[in-house]
């Protein structure tokens, strides 16, 4: 169907084409609706994190020290990619900066490790 809704074809059940000529409120809504899925996504991902502090806090008790990208390639072996996507090196880096504005972690030189104070 057609019409100022923009939808021009149904391709399934609660499946559309929606085609824009004139970049109108659909489109801004469209764009507003996709930017807020997205920050939904990455608070997802983040608590999801969030839910491996104690699995960190481990990995850096044995060994003293990790590296952002040693912990990148833990938790991408742990995480269901299903749940949270393709995990970043750079949302690795956001928690544990994060560890370390908590003061859980201190940052020097390229490593990570347990805060003594």
């Amino acid at each position: 169907s057609t019409g100022s809704s923009g939808i021009n074809a149904e391709y399934g059940k609660d499946m559309f084409e929606v085609r824009e000529l004139d970049g109108g409120p659909t489109r801004d809504r469209v764009t507003e609706d996709m930017d807020s899925a997205m920050v939904k996504i990455e608070q997802i991902r983040q608590e999801e994190l969030e839910s491996y502090t104690n699995f960190v806090m481990g990995l850096i008790n044995q060994s003293g020290q990790i590296t952002v990208e040693r912990v990148h390639k833990l938790l991408s072996m742990l995480i269901d990619d299903s749940v949270a996507g393709l995990l970043t090196e750079d949302e690795v880096k956001a928690f544990l900066d994060k560890k370390v504005k908590q003061k859980l972690l201190c940052y020097s030189s390229g490593v990570y490790k347990k805060n003594k104070t």
